[in-house]
């Protein structure tokens, strides 16, 4: 597939075979593909709320 152009942001999954899927859009079809893709998603959404729960700076100082 295609990655589609022009759409705007999307979250795509790269196989291990090279081939490219919009995840946001379908889902990935082999089970062992599907497995890295949730993990690969899982660990990005931990680093996400880690980063939420840091402290933040006092506005002004960095």
């Amino acid at each position: 597939m295609a990655l589609p152009s022009g759409r705007g942001p999307l979250i795509a999954y790269r196989s291990t075979t090279g081939t490219y899927t919009a995840i946001d859009t379908e889902a990935v079809t082999d089970d062992r593909e599907r497995a890295v893709c949730r993990a690969l998603l899982t660990h990005a959404l931990k680093l996400l709320d880690e980063q939420d729960k840091a402290p933040k700076p006092p506005i002004g100082f960095a």
